[in-house]
């Protein structure tokens, strides 16, 4: 007669199957995190280059409508930037009386005013999310280097990016990101355009700058506090 048939070899397999389940469901979902958080990576780089493109194509249209003011024979000391926009006077001089001077008239050069894309910025500096024309600075081997005022360059800025956002401006401008992060430089001036050139800094006259030398657009880490990505962008070379 037949011997009844143990379960015991049974129970062992059920239990083998079930560990297979369990590490292919571990392997699968390991590997859909790592699909979804490359989809993430990927769609933020993608955005950071759409916020850098349309931050560069408005610095060039005002690069643009600086050239067609002054080659309608407006001063350099007559260049009016200001605008309601900005809630304050900080860009209104002597200039300002005639609007054929302005940036932002259509007497002038007719330039629509508009903000930064805010998620191009770092969120978490507080960022005033606007355009800063400076007169204070010059940019190392462009135009004349000299450290005073008579060299310093006019440049558009906005500063407070996000990183990422930096790093794809520089993409853009084929500037080598060191170690794929962006070039260094400690300071910069920040005193507003208002008919007058100054002296504060020379940007990208120390090692860290080095990629960025002679460029006329760049963006960096500016080192000194508050640490925040700077895009600048020459409006005259002087």
């Amino acid at each position: 007669m037949r011997e009844p048939h143990t379960r015991t070899d049974e129970r062992g397999s059920v239990i083998f199957y079930v560990l297979i389940a369990v590490v292919l469901l571990a392997a699968l979902s390991y590997a859909v995190s790592n699909s979804i958080r490359g989809n993430v990576q990927q769609l933020s780089e993608d955005r950071a280059r759409l916020y850098a493109s349309e931050i560069l194509e408005y610095a060039n249209i005002m690069a643009n409508a600086v050239a067609q003011l002054r080659l309608r024979g407006v001063d350099d000391d007559m260049l009016c930037f200001d605008d309601p926009n900005w809630g304050a006077d900080d860009y209104d001089h002597a200039g300002c009386t005639d609007n054929l001077n302005k940036i932002f008239h259509p007497s002038g050069a007719g330039l629509t005013w508009t903000q930064p894309p805010s998620e191009a910025m770092d969120s978490a500096a507080s960022p005033d999310n606007i355009w800063h024309i400076y007169g204070d600075n010059e940019i190392q081997d462009v135009g004349e280097t000299c450290g005073d005022s008579s060299c310093a360059d006019l440049i558009l800025v906005v500063d407070e990016l996000a990183q990422q956002t930096c790093i794809e401006i520089n993409e853009l401008l084929d500037i080598t990101n060191p170690g794929d992060v962006p070039p260094t430089d400690t300071d910069m001036g920040e005193t507003r355009y208002i008919g007058a050139f100054g002296y504060s800094e020379t940007i990208g006259d120390e090692a860290g700058g080095a990629n960025f030398r002679g460029r006329t657009s760049a963006c960096f880490q500016r080192t000194a506090a508050p640490a925040e990505y700077v895009f600048y962008k020459v409006l005259i070379a002087r």
